[in-house]
């Protein structure tokens, strides 16, 4: 799916190492406070202002919720074909994530997508609503760091994110992608990577979008992302992020 929403709720302190950040993201936080930090820059997020990260990006992340109520916030996920067809300002610094104050132009554009996302209307209308978030993002003073073709790293996490739950191996990746396993492993090693560590990271990935807005259990989503054992999963979960899942969970 080129667009996509997710809506995150916690009702206690979350704080998780090193996200990765897979998809170009327009993050609203509704109610309490998301803090970021990549190394060099930190920054906190408050109730009715936007997150906008692109994709590749590791954030250690931190929701607070409000002191009378959950943290609560709604994110719209794009694809990398609508961020290229976009015409941004080249007066804009390139940025990789951003923090950007409430206007009347990006509440109205986001709430736009938004509402088309939550009533599943087709693909083809909500992409121009996205397009017009991604003008909205535009006017606002943003310009995203990109390349014109996705790196050899994000045509496999793409892949192997349709089904992180297979027992994935590398010669059809590397077959649906045109090359030999030979090949695919010393393109992921020059991109400093290699197809285990990313088969990981999509699955871990997943897990922790399930664990923050759904429901479900966490056997089952251990299960939907690829771990037949539970703890298993909850160990590689926190060598990966600094928590176990039953702690991000009520």
């Amino acid at each position: 799916m080129s667009v996509a929403l997710l809506n995150f709720y916690a009702r206690r302190r979350q704080r998780m190492a090193a996200v990765p950040f897979t998809a170009f993201i327009v993050a609203c936080i509704r109610a309490g406070q998301k803090r970021l930090a990549d190394g060099s820059q930190r920054a906190a997020v408050d109730a009715g202002h936007y997150l906008v990260v692109t994709p590749g990006m590791l954030l250690n992340v931190e929701n607070l919720p409000a002191s009378d109520g959950p943290y609560l916030s709604s994110c719209v996920t794009v694809s990398r074909e609508l961020l290229l067809e976009q015409k941004w300002s080249v007066d804009a610094d390139p940025s990789t994530w951003a923090v950007l104050s409430p206007s009347p132009v990006l509440d109205q554009a986001f709430a736009h997508a938004e509402l088309g996302l939550q009533q599943e209307l087709p693909q083809a209308v909500l992409v121009h609503r996205v397009r017009e978030l991604l003008e909205a993002l535009a006017l606002s003073g943003f310009r995203p760091t990109l390349t014109n073709e996705p790196t050899v790293t994000e045509r496999v996490r793409l892949l192997l994110a349709a089904a992180p739950e297979q027992t994935w191996r590398a010669e059809p990746i590397a077959e649906q992608l045109a090359m030999s396993v030979a090949t695919l492993r010393r393109k992921l090693a020059a991109e400093s990577t290699s197809f285990r560590a990313i088969l990981e990271e999509v699955r871990l990935s997943h897990a922790l979008t399930l664990i923050q807005t759904t429901t479900q259990p966490l056997k089952r989503i251990a299960e939907d992302c690829g771990y037949l054992s539970p703890s298993g999963f909850a160990t590689r979960f926190r060598l990966r992020f600094g928590t176990l899942p039953s702690e991000l969970r009520d």
